[in-house]
């Protein structure tokens, strides 16, 4: 299988990744195309780019991506892949800080709340 290409960047993206079962963003830039409804549906008739807008914490620790479509306004959360940019992955952390602090209200409402230090960010992509 040919790779796909991001459509954001435009570099080829890998159809496999490691740590997750669905490739759903560029591992370069983070960015997405809103393609699901539900995981791995490909049933989305909005198309529109997901934009990375912060890094999220699950309960369990795992920190997801957070996307925001930029046609609908769907926002989703999405597993790290293992080939994701380490510097892309904090460059977006930090996005999710200087979020307004009406949309950060806007995605706790919906249950996401935004990992907004650094220190916890960086333990749980790299370990202590």
């Amino acid at each position: 299988m040919r790779p796909i290409s991001c459509v954001s960047c435009k570099k080829p993206i890998p159809r496999e990744a490691l740590g997750t079962a669905h490739r759903n963003h560029c591992p370069f830039c983070l960015w997405s195309k809103h393609v699901d409804e539900h995981r791995g549906d490909r049933k989305a008739a909005c198309q529109g780019l997901m934009e990375p807008v912060g890094l999220a914490l699950k309960k369990d620790g795992e920190l997801m991506i957070v996307h925001q479509c930029g046609v609908c306004q769907k926002v989703s959360k999405n597993r790290i892949a293992g080939d994701d940019e380490e510097s892309a992955l904090l460059e977006v952390q930090e996005k999710g800080m200087n979020l307004s602090q009406e949309k950060k209200e806007l995605l706790q409402n919906i249950g996401i709340i935004l990992c907004e230090d650094r220190a916890i960010a960086e333990e749980s992509l790299w370990g202590k």
